[in-house]
C-alpha cells in the first residue's frame, strides 16, 4: 500500500494565507461596524423621530433637533416649573429633587429659602396644595428667558382657591441629555423670581 506524502511547507503556506483572509475580513468588520455606531450616534445628537403630519405609510419622520429646538426649550423650563412649583405636602420633597437637575446652584438657593421661611412646614400643618394652571414662557435667540405662570394654592375646606401670578427670568445653556432626569439637555442658570402676586378676580 503506497503511503500519501503531504507536503508540509505547502500546507503552511495555506493555512497561513486562510488566517490572513480570516483577519483582514474581521479587521474590516469592526470598522463598518465601528463606522456605523459613530453614525448612529451622530443622527441621536442631530435628529429626533416624529409623528408625521401627512398621511404616509409609515408614521414617523426624521427630522433635526434644530427645527425642534425652541419647542425644546419651553419645554425645558414648563417641566421645571411643574416639578417646583406644583406639589403636595407628600411629593414635594420628590418633585423638588427632580426639578434641581433641570437648574444650577439657583434652584438649590431658592428651595433653602421657601423651606427657612416656613413655606412647606405652612403647606403640611394646613394641609394644602399647589398646582399650575398655565405657564407662558418667552425664549430670547441668546438663551434668555422670562416665563409668566399661575400658581393656584388650595387648601382644605376652602371655597375657592387661592391664585398667584408668578413672573421669573432666566438663561438656558445646552448641556447633554439624561432621561428621565433631563430629557430635553438643557440646564437653566441665573434663574431669578421677579414678582409674585396674588390674582383678584370678582
Amino acid at each position: 500500500m503506497e503511503v500519501v506524502k503531504t507536503n508540509i511547507y505547502k500546507q503552511l503556506k495555506r493555512n497561513n494565507l486562510i488566517v490572513w483572509v480570516v483577519v483582514v475580513c474581521s479587521g474590516l468588520v469592526s470598522i463598518f461596524a465601528i463606522w456605523t455606531t459613530k453614525r448612529i450616534s451622530a443622527d441621536a445628537d442631530r435628529f429626533i423621530y416624529t409623528i408625521s403630519s401627512d398621511e404616509k405609510l409609515l408614521p414617523l419622520e426624521k427630522i433635526e433637533k434644530k427645527e425642534v429646538q425652541h419647542i425644546f426649550q419651553q419645554s425645558h423650563i414648563k417641566l421645571f416649573l411643574e416639578h417646583f412649583y406644583a406639589y403636595d405636602q407628600w411629593n414635594y420633597k420628590r418633585r423638588i429633587e427632580k426639578a434641581l437637575w433641570l437648574i444650577d446652584g439657583d434652584g438649590k438657593e431658592l428651595y433653602d429659602f421657601y423651606r427657612q421661611d416656613g413655606h412647606y412646614n405652612r403647606m403640611i400643618q394646613t394641609t394644602s396644595s399647589q398646582s399650575i394652571i398655565e405657564i407662558v414662557p418667552e425664549v430670547r435667540a441668546n438663551g434668555d428667558f422670562s416665563v409668566t405662570a399661575i400658581i393656584q394654592i388650595n387648601k382644605v375646606g376652602q371655597e375657592k382657591p387661592r391664585e398667584y401670578q408668578l413672573n421669573a427670568r432666566g438663561s438656558l445653556k445646552k448641556v447633554n441629555e439624561a432621561y428621565p432626569l433631563n430629557p430635553y439637555g438643557y440646564l437653566i442658570y441665573n434663574y431669578k423670581e421677579v414678582d409674585k402676586k396674588q390674582l383678584k378676580y370678582d
